[in-house]
């Protein structure tokens, strides 16, 4: 499974990258298995509050990510 994830706001300054392109063995992954897993990578995520898109839509922790899926890491914001 190929996931693109694309990150905003603080957490481009915690990955040091504004998207990457994920190579996943796993055919059943949930929104919150991909958290764990971005956790373990940039253990700064944890201390951070975010949300988390699938394909532009507000996800749930319980969504099945599927393949070529767009995935957007997002810190709070404010509207205006």
């Amino acid at each position: 499974m190929i996931l693109n994830v694309k990150y905003f706001g603080v957490l481009v300054d915690i990955t040091k990258k504004k998207e990457e392109q994920l190579v996943l063995d796993e055919s059943n992954l949930t929104v919150n298995s991909l958290k764990s897993k971005m956790e373990s990578v940039y253990q700064e995520l944890q201390k951070n509050s975010y949300s988390i898109a699938v394909n532009q839509t507000m996800a749930g922790m319980d969504v099945t990510v599927k393949d070529q899926d767009v995935i957007a890491f997002l810190p709070p914001f404010a509207g205006g």
